[in-house]
C-alpha cells in the first residue's frame, strides 16, 4: 500500500515539475518546456557546469544523505 502511495506522489511531483530551457544570450531564445528524462539530463548538465565554473568539487554523497529537508504540500 505504501509503495502505491509513493508512486502516486512521485507522479504528482513529476506532473508539477516543468523546466524551461533558455539562454542568457539575446541571440537564442528557446523557451520550450523540457520534461521527463530530458529535464533530469538538463539539470545534471547545468549542475555539473555550475560546480565546474565555481571551482567546486561535485558532491559524492548518496541520495539518502542529501543535506536538505522535504516539506509536504498542504492537502486541500
Amino acid at each position: 500500500m505504501e509503495d502505491v502511495g509513493r508512486r502516486q506522489r512521485a507522479e504528482a511531483r513529476r506532473a508539477r515539475a516543468v523546466l524551461h530551457k533558455t539562454s542568457l544570450s539575446p541571440q537564442e531564445r528557446d523557451l520550450t518546456p523540457v520534461r521527463g528524462a530530458d529535464a533530469v539530463s538538463l539539470v545534471m548538465q547545468l549542475t555539473r557546469e555550475s560546480y565546474s565554473l565555481a571551482g567546486l568539487v561535485e558532491p559524492t554523497y548518496s541520495r539518502n544523505q542529501i543535506p536538505c529537508r522535504f516539506v509536504r504540500w498542504p492537502q486541500t
